[in-house]
């Protein structure tokens, strides 16, 4: 048996080339992901441990803060050689170029230079409260180098001009926006000094469980780890985008070798077909049939370990530029060398293995159940009205129904955790069915494609579709691996649009206000009032201007007292054609004051109550309209009400709406160079928030179409292998279609019209199916968020699926019609 298995192999060894190709790259993808999780995690781990490295335990979490004198104390117990407090705290500081202090964090330096894992990129580290180092991030983002000056504002005392000496780096984990100082420098600027953690090291030889029992007994409460379990504390409070990350890839993984199994399987199917003569001479001869299965098993392992070993080879490839790319991405995972674990290794290979064993396991129970002289008669695919075809279509039936209640009931929960779980296990169970019932389900679909386009494609076009529905069971396992890549993009691209087109109707209810460039006192300055509604993307704009007036109620028996406060005006007209919801405003311009809630109340007046507006000669009484909305500020009045009191009021912001065509992130980007460093502006509004939820739904939605793209591939090696199987399986056939007059041309056709037939049923089936999935995951994501959802459906990106799996598709019957056409006919009627 071992000679006819490696005989089968070398002899069948170019019809293994798709089933291996799909392995291949289902391994890759596995390998791939294993080996950027545990790069990423051991960077992690490193980043973490930096600042432990030099030390043999740590201390965290007194009763007490832990001040220097109490580490002074610590220093001096029996069994510690060294200690090292890690100091944290907070500053107000002005930037060069800037006018208004921003707040940063600011670490410790430990005072033993022992302990120090900082890497100097530039200058020194520093030394008293005069000097500073900056991370590499905030020294690129403020544009600070070494000799720079910062203005620190203290927590008492007037502003102190502070020197920086060095740009210093000490892994990701390090905050990018934290000043690193000595605990002169955190004691000058915030009045005290005490530690979160203190680093202790060991004496050469001392028990470390006693010195562990010693620092708890000295500081109660405190809590002693070694720097490994400190380290691995910090990790998993660290870890959540690392994991998230891996569960992203190791996901789109299963997918990839989901539908390698399909593909792998059908590839069986067919071969065992192909081979019944062969197989039933071996069971005349004297083959048992636990030989036959055997041997057949053995075939798939062979070929499972040497595609296993080939995608863990372009596996480990991938995984290299994956860490580099995602080294230089801003996700903020951090990223050192490439780490290949043993697991990296062997998880792609068992599961390479195992995956077709198993795809392999039922075309070899097959090909043992038909007696030796059945085998010698081909093969007939079981009908829908079999007993195995009605229990089939039973079953499919079935899980479509409990799958699409559980997808609604899903949709009506109000327990996000709960209607996720439903949900996926809904769309799962549901989808499971449509794979069951694609035996009739894609014929039909080719059988109602074929009938549009068969009396245009002439005979060729009716040969593809009697070609295409003659074995249904092959037709549906060819079209179920595109189904899946084609069902998960255009899910994944309606979930995008769906949840982006939800996001941004609840944004225009909630916040409809796109752009606003406001100072807090004082006016805009003229620049930005000017540059502002240049700004290319932005359509319309409008100018608020603001005063501190007075504001009280009309009636005396109001409960309220007169208070001072900032009023802002705008003109209603300009105003109205800014906002996207213009009702906010009805009412504004007819001596009418609209104010936020917590106004009204500390004046003690309520919607439509006369309210006055300035003192003395400069007043004038308006009506109150009381309205509760995050884009509109607390009193907002016309701008000829404010003339009355307050003619001189300077500008002191501007509103704009960005065009419905112009990318929102771009203009954000343009009105910030406006704005400039500039701390006292606020750069507000929708748009900001509008275009970084863009910005994360179009990366995501990118790499999840990369990620898929890789099964639509795997799909696409399973259609071009059932043709090239199916080509050398009717040989015979198209010798006679040849023999009665059918040319070259026209069976290039007619195998083209059969692969384009079934990836369109693929495509239809599919983005039918994603359309759908997607809107529920928008439904079951964003119930508990907001009421606004709404479907999106990206017809263009759809488009473009259907356009490349349709032209993918067509050139998969290239190489099997080339292989077709090249076989004389009188040579092909005389095969076996």
């Amino acid at each position: 048996m071992r000679r006819m298995i490696l005989a089968a192999l070398r002899g069948h060894a170019g019809r293994y080339v798709a089933g291996g190709l799909a392995i291949m790259l289902g391994v890759a993808f596995v390998a791939t992901a294993l080996m950027v999780l545990s790069s990423a995690q051991a960077a992690m781990a490193q980043a973490a441990g930096a600042q432990y490295a030099r030390a043999d335990l740590v201390v965290t979490g007194s009763a007490e803060p832990i001040t220097p004198a109490a580490v002074d104390r610590l220093g001096r117990l029996d069994g510690v050689a060294g200690v090292a407090g890690l100091a944290a705290s907070g500053a107000r500081v002005t930037f060069p170029g800037s006018s208004r202090p921003a707040a940063v964090g600011v670490s410790g330096l430990p005072a033993d230079p022992s302990f120090r894992w900082h890497r100097v990129d530039a200058g020194r580290l520093p030394s008293g409260p005069s000097e500073a180092a900056v991370p590499r991030d905030l020294a690129r983002d403020r544009d600070l180098k070494v000799g720079s000056v910062l203005r620190v504002h203290p927590e008492k005392g007037p502003a102190r001009a502070v020197r920086v000496v060095g740009v210093v780096s000490g892994g990701t984990l390090l905050d990018s926006s934290s000043l690193v100082a000595d605990d002169r420098a955190i004691a000058a600027w915030s009045g005290e000094v005490t530690y979160g953690e203190v680093l202790v090291r060991a004496a050469s030889g001392a028990d470390r469980s006693a010195v562990t029992d010693r620092l708890r007994k000295d500081l109660a409460g405190a809590t002693v780890q070694t720097a490994e379990q400190r380290t691995d504390d910090q990790v998993r409070s660290f870890t959540n985008g690392v994991d998230v990350l891996g569960g992203f890839l190791l996901g789109f993984a299963g997918i990839a070798v989901f539908v390698a199994t399909l593909v792998v399987a059908n590839t069986f199917t067919i071969l065992l077909a192909q081979r019944t003569r062969e197989l039933a001479l071996l069971r005349c001869v004297g083959a048992l049939r636990r030989q036959i299965f055997g041997s057949v098993v053995a075939e798939s392992l062979l070929l499972g370990l040497a595609a296993s070993i080939a995608g863990l080879g372009v596996g480990t490839g991938l995984a290299g530029l994956a860490v580099i790319l995602l080294g230089r991405s801003p996700l903020g995972i951090p990223t050192g060398g490439l780490v290949v674990t043993p697991a990296g290794i062997l998880v792609p290979l068992v599961v390479g293995l195992v995956t077709t064993v198993l795809a392999a396991l039922a075309p070899a129970r097959r090909a043992t159940r038909v007696s030796p002289l059945a085998a010698l008669r081909p093969e007939l695919a079981a009908g829908a009205r079999s007993r195995a075809g009605i229990v089939r279509t039973t079953l499919a039936v079935l899980c479509v129904l409990a799958g699409a209640a559980t997808l609604f009931g899903a949709m009506t929960l109000t327990g996000f955790l709960a209607a996720l779980a439903l949900g996926i296990g809904g769309g799962l169970l549901s989808f499971v069915g449509i794979l069951l019932g694609a035996p009739l389900l894609v014929p039909a679909l080719v059988r109602l494609l074929g009938g549009l386009t068969g009396r245009l494609g002439g005979p060729p076009a009716r040969l593809a579709v009697g070609n295409a529905v003659r074995n249904p069971r092959r037709t549906a396992a060819t079209a179920a691996a595109l189904l899946v890549g084609v069902t998960l993009i255009a899910m994944m691209s309606v979930g995008a649009a769906s949840v982006q087109k939800s996001f941004h109707a609840s944004l225009d209810s909630r916040y409809p206000l796109d752009l606003s460039v406001d100072v807090q006192t004082g006016a805009l300055p003229d620049a930005v009032v000017k540059g502002v509604p240049r700004v290319e993307g932005i359509s319309r704009t409008a100018t608020l201007t603001s005063a501190q007036v007075r504001l009280a109620a009309a009636a005396r028996s109001a409960s309220g007292r007169p208070i001072e406060t900032t009023v802002l005006a705008v003109d209603p007209s300009a105003a109205h054609s800014v906002l996207r919801n213009p009702k906010l405003l009805d009412g504004l311009g007819d001596r009418t004051a609209i104010m936020g809630p917590s106004t009204a109340s500390s004046i003690g007046v309520h919607h439509g109550d006369r309210i006055v507006l300035g003192s003395g000669k400069s007043r004038v009484d308006l009506r109150a309209q009381v309205v509760r909305s995050d884009a509109l500020p607390q009193v907002l009045v016309s701008s000829a009400d404010l003339a009355r009191v307050a003619p001189k009021a300077p500008v002191s912001a501007v509103w704009a709406r960005v065009a419905d065509t112009a990318d929102g992130t771009q203009v954000v980007s343009r009105a910030q160079e406006i704005v400039g460093n500039d701390d006292t502006i606020h750069l507000g509004g929708a748009a900001p928030e509008r275009a970084v939820y863009d910005k994360v739904l179009n990366i995501l939605l990118l790499v999840a179409t990369g990620l898929l793209a890789v099964a639509v591939v795997i799909a696409l090696v399973g259609v071009g292998n059932t043709l090239s199987l199916s080509v050398l399986e009717r040989t015979r056939e198209q010798a006679m279609l040849r023999a009665l007059g059918l040319t070259r041309g026209q069976l290039r056709a007619m195998l083209a019209g059969e692969a384009l037939l079934i990836a369109a049923a693929a495509v239809v089936a599919g983005l039918v199916l994603g359309t759908a999935y997607g809107f529920a995951g928008t439904r079951i994501l964003l119930g508990e968020v907001t009421s606004h959802i709404e479907l999106g459906v990206p017809v263009a990106r759809l488009v473009l699926v259907a356009a490349v799996a349709l032209a993918a598709g067509l050139a998969a019957s290239v190489l099997p019609a080339r292989r077709a056409v090249r076989v004389p006919p009188a040579a092909a009627i005389g095969t076996e």
